[in-house]
């Protein structure tokens, strides 16, 4: 449709007595006089409303006053007709790359998807002609800058975006960015990409947030940039690569055909627009805008139609991916019976060597572990002491490794203790191959060994053989039906400068150790004096804790929990407080943490929740209605097998009704251990606790596992709250939880609201709840009822 105003000729106009008539020029708004009759030009109307018409009279001042208020109305409707002007004789030319189901070309050759769909509908109703121009997502990107296209969709916004492109206000798709790796292998965590092969695609938002989220965790991934999604799961197919980054829409709709594995590990969640070049920015977007706006309320829709058709998984592929889970495990147990077998007759032939050796044999277990065949700890310290003894002799260095595996017992627990031990054995392997001949390696007990780095000229040369050892344990393990990926956390002690005898070395490296676990695991530490007296900190405040425990000394505290939509108060937060005598009051991150690794949270973990169940009845007394009481649970706990058996009892003891509870889950356990996490909180679920995820945000979740989880809340963490309203980032990432919540029908709170500002961004945003010193700080039992009288009067509306 084009909208189309005649000017006639010049000398119509002067003899109409105007000297005047809009002109088409590029360079200005609105022209007027003689001299524009003749330049010719473009149609602007913007500036209108502030120029001054001159209008020569020359039939008269009543004909020069009809004229003028002719004229004024047209420049009235002129922005109604602003887009035809612009674009009715044109075509609208709209990129097109291979992203499918979002936006491709079918094999037919015409393109197809998601925003495809949409943008038709909106082209049929306001009568554009589309033109589709076929490009790869670099160069679609360049057309876009340089005006050459006028539309592309699926465009994530960035600050570095925002100035090449336009950006509507409307937010067309959600999405996140998921990791895929060959059919057989599996991608646990985003440290096991540290060095290996990943496939990108070029200047794409996922590239980005990956390579500023492996900047954070100090790893180095190889990254081998393409042009497309396709090419990503083309390398993963053939093996180049370890792994590739692509969003999920496309990875549910292709994964399949390229026999490719989802990991469970995510990028952040990412809003996607359609980006218009600057010459079209002005007279496209605001009906893009529109349009969507509309569609998005209505669940009838193009909107919601093109949503079902491309981007809800297709039942094939489900089938297809059932069949393939059910085709892998029938190859896992045929496996494993031909393991046994074969395991079975090397037993027969084992035995039979055994009664001629057993003189060695049994000398042989005395001095090394059975399970791994290194020496144990007794030949361990007679060769420590040897080692000692050369080296004193030589003058030279010694240096000793006290090596422990990350995340072992997890591992343990979780697939049992024969994929332990076999895992226990492959590391043995591992660690043979990756230092000297000379030097010693022993099983010290559990996951933890000893490596002895005998002459040594300097003592940074160590460094060297650790990073040897690191560079080893790259490579994931592969044990019959799984795959882990292993780091190390290793101490070291220096001989002489760190101890002089075997024991205080052996001590040492075990303290340094614990301080490379402290700094985050998946590293080493040097042993310095500092460490000794940081470990004696410890054991002192660890008996202390201990003490408060077994006396159930320590004290909770409880914060408001408030809905944003009235004010009034939805729950309280149990929080503990531990004020020691000698040592003062202790910060909650410090005990909590010990308590864990002292065994003690189990025990803690039951006295909170029986003080918050006999706070809750005492306030039901009082005639308070304080909402839900929300309590922590820690992994362990969660893990302990009689849990419910001990919220069973303490809900018994104090008469309090299951549905006056509610656990909140940190993230990170729940995906780490996701099937056993699943089946206790669905027990928990069924006892009508209401059951929310904790720190929302800073661990990886798979979306395929976190609805499957009985949940009825997420908590965003508060680090994603602090930054707001003035951090782009933490305002995109709070909307994204806050929408994916609702998409999955969950509630969503937010902690560590401190101002006014973060309290009406995240009303705007549609936040259900929120929770921070904003509302009230955390304040013993007996401070509850003049806090929930105050907030019933401010309301905080």
């Amino acid at each position: 449709m084009r909208f189309i105003m005649p000017c006639h000729s010049r000398a119509f106009w002067l003899e109409m007595g105007i000297g005047a008539c809009f002109h088409r020029s590029p360079g200005s708004m609105l022209e007027s006089g003689p001299q524009s009759i003749a330049t010719g030009g473009s149609l602007k109307c913007h500036r209108a409303h502030r120029e001054i018409l001159r209008i020569k009279p020359l039939w008269g001042r009543n004909m020069a006053l009809v004229v003028e208020r002719s004229l004024r109305l047209f420049l009235l409707l002129c922005p109604f007709f602003l887009v035809q002007a612009a674009f009715g004789g044109q075509p609208v030319r709209v990129g097109v790359y291979q992203n499918s189901p979002k936006i491709f070309v079918d094999e037919a050759g015409h393109p197809a998807g998601f925003f495809i769909d949409l943008l038709e509908e909106i082209a049929r109703q306001e009568q554009w002609q589309l033109e589709y121009r076929h490009c790869h997502w670099e160069g679609c990107l360049d057309l876009l800058e340089k005006g050459r296209i006028d539309l592309l969709p699926d465009v994530a916004y960035s600050k570095a975006r925002g100035r090449r492109f336009g950006f509507g206000r409307e937010v067309a798709l959600s999405s996140w960015s998921v990791f895929y790796t060959p059919g057989d292998e599996e991608l646990f965590s985003l440290k096991a990409l540290d060095g290996r092969k990943v496939a990108v695609v070029q200047e794409s938002i996922q590239y980005e947030a990956l390579k500023k989220r492996a900047r954070e965790l100090g790893i180095e991934p190889d990254y081998l940039e393409v042009p497309g999604m396709q090419d990503v799961f083309r390398l993963v197919q053939s093996r180049k690569v370890a792994a590739g980054l692509v969003n999920t829409y496309f990875g549910w709709r292709n994964a399949a055909e390229y026999g490719l594995r989802e990991s469970r590990v995510l990028i952040r969640p990412t809003l996607l627009y359609i980006a218009a070049s600057p010459s079209a920015t002005a007279p496209l977007l605001p009906i893009v805008d529109d349009y969507l706006t509309a569609w998005k309320q209505d669940r009838d829709s193009i909107y919601h139609q093109a949503m079902a058709r491309w981007l809800v998984p297709a039942e094939a592929s489900q089938v297809q991916r059932w069949l393939y889970w059910v085709a892998l495990m029938a190859l896992l147990l045929l496996g494993l019976v031909v393991f046994l077998v074969l395991l079975v007759r090397q037993l027969v032939k084992s035995k039979t060597a055994e009664l001629e050796q057993k003189t060695d044999r049994l000398d042989h277990l005395a001095h090394h572990d059975p399970l791994t065949g290194l020496p144990n700890r007794l030949l361990f310290f007679d060769r420590l002491k040897h080692s000692i003894r050369q080296s004193r002799r030589q003058g030279t260095n010694l240096a000793l490794l006290f090596l422990d595996l990350d995340q072992f017992k997890q591992i343990n627990d979780t697939y049992g203790h024969g994929v332990g031990d076999e895992l226990l054995k492959e590391v043995a392997k591992r660690l043979r191959q990756a230092v000297r001949e000379t030097d010693t390696i022993a099983r010290i007990g559990g996951d933890e060994f000893a490596v002895i780095m005998e002459s040594l000229n300097e003592p940074a040369d160590v460094v060297v053989g650790v990073q040897h050892i690191t560079q080893a344990f790259r490579k994931p393990f592969s044990i019959p039906g799984h795959q882990f990926s292993i780091t190390l956390s290793i101490g070291i002690s220096i001989y002489p400068q760190d101890g002089a005898d075997a024991q205080t070395l052996l001590r040492n490296a075990d303290t340094a150790m614990f301080r490379a676990k402290e700094a985050g695991r998946n590293t080493y530490q040097l042993y310095d004096e500092e460490m000794t007296r940081e470990t004696v900190e410890r054991a002192v405040m660890e008996a202390a804790l201990r003490r408060a425990v077994e006396t159930d000394t320590l004290e909770v505290h409880y914060q408001p929990q408030v809905s944003l939509e009235d004010g009034r108060l939805v729950g309280l937060e149990v929080l503990t407080r531990w004020s020691d005598p000698e040592l003062g009051a202790v910060a909650p991150e410090r005990f909590i943490l010990l308590a864990e690794e002292a065994g003690l949270i189990v025990q803690l973990g039951e006295q909170v929740l029986e003080k918050a169940c006999r706070q809750f009845m005492a306030w039901q007394e009082q005639g308070l209605d304080t909402g839900v009481v929300a309590v922590n649970l820690s992994g362990k706990q969660l893990g302990d097998p009689a849990l419910l058996e001990r919220v069973s009892h303490v809900l018994e003891r104090n008469n309090c009704p299951p549905t006056a509870l509610e656990f909140e889950i940190t993230e990170s356990f729940v995906m780490n251990r996701v099937d056993e996490s699943i089946a206790t909180m669905k027990r928990l679920r069924s006892m009508g606790i209401e059951l929310a995820i904790d720190d929302f945000g800073t661990g990886y979740s798979s979306l395929a596992y976190l609805k499957l989880l009985p949940i009825s809340k997420l908590k965003i963490d508060r680090s994603f709250i602090d930054g707001i309203p003035h951090d782009e980032n933490d305002r995109v990432i709070a909307r994204a939880v806050i929408a994916l919540g609702k998409t999955l029908g969950l509630k969503v709170i937010a902690e560590g609201v401190e101002t006014a500002e973060q309290d009406q961004f995240l009303r705007e945003a549609g936040c259900d709840e929120a929770q921070g010193n904003y509302y009230g700080k955390p304040v013993p039992a007996e401070r509850i009822g003049a806090m929930l009288r105050n907030l019933q009067g401010d309301g905080l509306g």
